[in-house]
């Protein structure tokens, strides 16, 4: 009777986990179709399609090419144009933009029906990812716990933003969070078939993005404590000599899996050059060409290699001008992700983890299993506050929130046994729901009430956390509505506005009147780059400064702000 009971709660959870993952299915797909495509989206799908029509991995290598190549399979069925002989090199660091220009006007017709189907396979992604954190919560802390977990995750504002976009942050995410539940697998149950599946979880992560590089040094970690841990329940130091000599050989079980997949990814393409061959430009790579290191030949593609150093050097020296509450800066601020997420995370979220912390000590998981969680988050947050000057997204640090989400939904056990935390637990759930609710479907300019709302948000951080070129769609529907057949524009973005038929002409440092849109990187002070007009134009910081004295009227998502200037002041 017991045990039909316990089935009949478990069918009743998994119904529920259905329920939640329809829920974002559905947020992300009616909200994905009231967006333009964003900044890195307009270069990197077009990426992907060039990929598989040409098999040349040069464009857009500063991240690796599996996601991008995924978002672009349902392209391969349409009808698109694209001069796969016209690529731009000499374009430099601009090259995938210069190249994403051509592709949208080539493709201007049939552009926004790219687009949705090109973020298709990362709404799938996510959708697996949430099917993974279901599954591993409910297997450290029982079914209702893994719900709990899941249900974090779909309500996420900071996930379903970037769940319905054709960009490389939900799937390395995903790929992340599979291969530290694979190696999690594996040392519980111990099967050969399990260490390899790991192996090429990792291959795939690291063929997602860069930041799957740190899954290595969290491996040797975990399996270096398990080694220990193992040798201290039989306490002999010849048992804790072989369990090291194991794990260690497990580890690079993992790493040369985790090679061949990589290789594989880029068609063995250039594999096995000495470094002296490849262009490097970071520190990093500048100080190993000084060691005999440089003639040894690399197990790795060379435009792996070389995309690692772009990425290297942007997180060395920065790509573009950090900014955070109304100050830019080269070099970021090692607090910038802490920030980040304290003020563009739900409230609740931050009390689950308050909450989680205290409870660390108490009855659980075993420690190994936390082990997991932790040091993920820890490794993720750490690397990025201290070793990147690259602060320009809450987004760079979004692998570690499955493991967040993991992590507090094991707090559901102790509202079982405590009412006060239950009705607590109820509460706290319902305003995280609000939270996504209240902001659909601007997902991405979610900011918590510390931060004083989207609204404020601009005066806090600005960039991807923010404004991403994303509401295109949202201005030429405001024009509409109140009748504007010309506006003044500065967009933050690379789509052309005439592909949704805006009429504009551009604004600059000279005051005018009239009805103006601009987007929040700019009235901010971002300097970037205009180059959906015939001649690519420059705007340097502080370009709209003058706008800063007049109330916006309205704002389109958050991102894009509009003005009546009647009298220049």
């Amino acid at each position: 009777m017991a045990r039909a009971t316990k089935t009949k709660d478990r069918s009743k959870y998994i119904l529920g986990a259905g329920f939640l993952l329809l829920f974002m299915s559905f947020a992300c797909l009616t909200s994905l179709s009231q967006k333009s495509p964003t900044v890195d989206e307009f270069a990197q799908l077009p990426a992907g399609y060039y990929y598989w029509r040409t098999g040349d991995f040069s464009l857009y290598s500063k991240s690796p090419p599996l996601i991008k190549l995924l978002c672009a399979l349902p392209l391969l069925t349409m009808d698109i144009r694209m001069d796969a002989g016209v690529s731009y090199p000499e374009a430099g660091a601009w090259r995938p933009w210069i190249f994403g220009t051509r592709f949208m006007r080539d493709n201007a017709d049939r552009y926004d029906t790219i687009f949705f189907w090109g973020r298709i396979p990362v709404l799938v992604l996510s959708i697996c990812l949430g099917g993974l954190v279901f599954l591993w919560g409910s297997e450290l802390y029982g079914t209702m716990c893994g719900l709990v977990s899941l249900f974090l995750y779909t309500f996420s504002p900071n996930i379903l933003a970037h769940a319905r976009l054709a960009t490389t942050d939900i799937g390395a995410t995903y790929f992340f969070f599979l291969s530290m539940y694979s190696l999690w697998r594996f040392l519980k149950f111990r099967r050969m078939r399990t260490l390899v599946v790991t192996g090429v979880c990792t291959g795939l992560a690291l063929l997602c993005k860069y930041t799957a590089l740190l899954l290595f040094p969290i491996f040797f970690s975990i399996l270096a404590v398990s080694s220990w841990s193992e040798n201290w329940k039989n306490g002999s130091g010849f048992n804790l000599l072989r369990n090291c000599l194991r794990n260690c050989i497990n580890f690079l079980v993992i790493v040369v899996v985790a090679i061949f997949v990589i290789n594989l990814g880029y068609g063995f393409c250039e594999t096995g050059k000495p470094l002296r061959e490849i262009p490097h430009y970071s520190r990093l790579y500048r100080m190993l060409d000084r060691y005999p290191l440089r003639d040894i030949p690399i197990p790795l593609p060379a435009m792996y290699v070389q995309g690692f150093d772009l990425q290297k050097a942007d997180a060395e020296q920065g790509e573009f001008l950090n900014y955070l509450n109304g100050r830019f800066s080269s070099s970021g601020w090692w607090y910038y992700f802490i920030y980040a997420f304290f003020i563009k995370t739900p409230i609740p979220l931050q009390i689950g983890l308050l909450f989680s912390i205290l409870c660390m000590l108490k009855k659980g998981a075993q420690p190994r299993d936390e082990l997991f969680l932790l040091t993920p988050i820890l490794a993720i947050f750490l690397v990025f506050s201290f070793l990147n000057h690259l602060d320009v997204g809450l987004r760079y640090v979004l692998p570690a929130f499955p493991f967040l989400f993991v992590w507090i939904g094991g707090l559901a056990r102790v509202s079982v046994r405590h009412q006060f935390v239950q009705w607590g637990l109820i509460v706290l759930i319902a305003a995280y729901a609000w939270s996504a609710i209240s902001i659909f479907p601007h997902y991405l300019a979610y900011f918590n009430i510390w931060a004083g709302g989207p609204a404020s948000g601009r005066f806090h951080l600005i960039d991807s956390n923010l404004d991403w070129g994303q509401d295109l769609k949202g201005l030429k529907c405001y024009m509409e509505e109140n009748k504007i057949k010309d506006i003044g524009l500065a967009y933050f973005g690379h789509v052309d506005p005439k592909i949704y038929n805006i009429s504009y002409h551009l604004i600059g440092k000279r005051p005018e009147t009239g009805i103006i849109a601009i987007s929040s990187n700019y009235l901010q002070g971002m300097p970037y780059l205009i180059t959906y007009t015939p001649k690519i134009v420059p705007v340097m910081p502080n370009t709209f400064k003058w706008l800063q004295g007049y109330k916006p009227i309205h704002s389109i998502g958050y991102s894009i702000l509009i003005y009546r200037v009647s009298e220049i002041e």
